[in-house]
């Protein structure tokens, strides 16, 4: 499967940066615990808006322009080196011999990126602005790559229920999963 898509950047006037017209705000649960909790669709995982499901075993195409305000802005994803296919001042793609990074300038105004990885890591991971004030200000988004995989994957002994009897006794609804009816 192949899954291509653009994002776009913006600020808004009382200086929050929006990725695709939302501000990234960090949820009271992290995604991992939500979809540890059964959450499985974008539209049941929080913040809404800023988080993206990805199928397993796929190729993403993500094309970033540059043009938000305080740029350039430095890229980073979490959980997976990606192929750089066009560089920050570049109109070439390549795909023969592109370079491989987990960070990368989205450069002036004007500019275009893409970068591609294969979803073949589970879980959700950030990806975010490095320069912290940023990332502050919500340019953020979560991809959950594969949320039935990591459900499959999980580990739940009793030395796990063990190590905090608080978090044990939130009610599936607190823990940001699907609440049956």
């Amino acid at each position: 499967m192949y899954c291509s898509t653009w994002i776009s950047l913006s600020t808004l006037p009382i200086l929050n940066f929006t990725i695709n017209g939302d501000s990234f705000v960090p949820p009271t649960v992290p995604v991992l615990l939500q979809i540890l909790s059964g959450a499985e669709l974008a539209t049941d995982l929080l913040p809404s808006g800023s988080v993206y499901v990805l199928p397993p075993n796929s190729v993403v195409e993500l094309s970033m322009p540059a043009g938000a305000g305080g740029g350039p802005h430095p890229f980073h994803l979490h959980g997976h080196a990606f192929d750089v296919v066009r560089s920050a001042g570049q109109t070439a793609y390549n795909y023969a011999n592109p370079p491989r990074r987990d960070v990368v300038s989205l450069g002036a105004s004007g500019d275009n990126v893409t970068i591609r990885w294969t979803t073949d890591n589970a879980g959700p991971w950030y990806l975010h602005c490095h320069i912290d004030w940023h990332l502050q200000l919500g340019l953020a988004i979560v991809f959950a790559e594969d949320p039935a995989g990591v459900a499959a994957h999980d580990v739940n002994t009793t030395a796990w229920n063990d190590l905090c009897p608080a978090y044990n006794a939130l009610s599936t609804a607190e823990l940001g999963g699907i609440v049956s009816s």
